[in-house]
């Protein structure tokens, strides 16, 4: 009897481990189950990130020559706001040879505005102020070729072609950076720090002779009308639908309106 009793304790015992075991199985089975989908998950997530961070690596430096100074900056590849897109470099222009492709830096308020222009729009364009007879021409700033009037898309970004205006010299128009003038340009620069105030002042003089001191103010182009405009927009290639979006541009109307521009505290940098 004893015997017996004893051997049904052991059967007991190998079913409760069998048990214990089942349960076990079952326990970490649906453990692992659970995990299963939260690593799927995390997988899925992790191909998010692997993508962004794949084109934050697609970088490549891109150097900017603006005259005065060399920049370099990253460019990304495929990134939504166009983060160092390229800009073509103008090969032709005689100022930016000294003052840069971006040159307005003085007014906090308007300098991103003026020098968003800078990229279509010749320095002299508006500071050479033209009263009489007018005539603009479009350079490629490349290769220098010149063209009257060109087919304008509804914007002129990063345009290939700057325009640029023709000063009226004994009857003739030419243009206002002869070839004579950038000679004297090229060997002003080279020996500009070497000379006595009094030439380096008659140099600069030379060189700015058609420089008016009161540049174009952006209202005289963005004007009330298109009679009123200092730029014969029509005639060198914009389209009647553009110039009136020129013409009522709300940015003038602010610059104009807004003398001081305040922002709220908690958007100032900390100091």
């Amino acid at each position: 009897m004893r015997h017996q009793l004893t051997f049904l304790k052991k059967i007991y015992a190998i079913i409760g481990i069998i048990f214990i075991i089942y349960c076990s199985y079952l326990v970490v089975k649906l453990t692992m189950h659970i995990w299963h989908k939260v690593d799927h998950g995390k997988e899925h997530k992790s191909k998010q990130e692997e993508l962004f961070k794949e084109m934050l690596t697609e970088e490549k430096k891109v150097t900017y020559d603006l005259g005065y100074k060399v920049i370099k900056e990253e460019e990304l590849e495929r990134h939504f706001h166009h983060v160092g897109d390229s800009v073509i470099h103008d090969e032709i222009n005689l100022c930016i040879k000294c003052h840069g492709d971006i040159p307005h830096d003085k007014n906090k308020a308007v300098r991103a505005f003026l020098n968003m222009h800078s990229d279509f729009l010749a320095c002299e364009t508006c500071h050479i102020r033209i009263n009489k007879e007018k005539k603009f021409v479009w350079y490629d700033k490349i290769n220098g070729e010149v063209k009257e009037s060109i087919e304008i898309s509804k914007y002129l970004s990063n345009s290939k072609m700057k325009l640029i205006p023709m000063v009226l010299e004994r009857g003739v128009f030419i243009r206002p950076d002869s070839s004579e003038l950038r000679k004297f340009v090229e060997e002003f620069r080279k020996v500009v720090n070497k000379l006595p105030p009094a030439k380096k002042s008659q140099g600069l003089k030379l060189i700015h002779k058609y420089t008016d001191n009161n540049p174009v103010r952006c209202d005289e182009c963005h004007a009330l009308t298109i009679d009123l405009s200092y730029l014969p927009l029509l005639e060198i290639g914009y389209k009647r639908e553009r110039v009136l979006q020129i013409l009522s541009n709300e940015v003038v109307g602010m610059v104009n309106k807004y003398k001081e521009f305040y922002i709220p505290k908690f958007l100032e940098p900390q100091k």
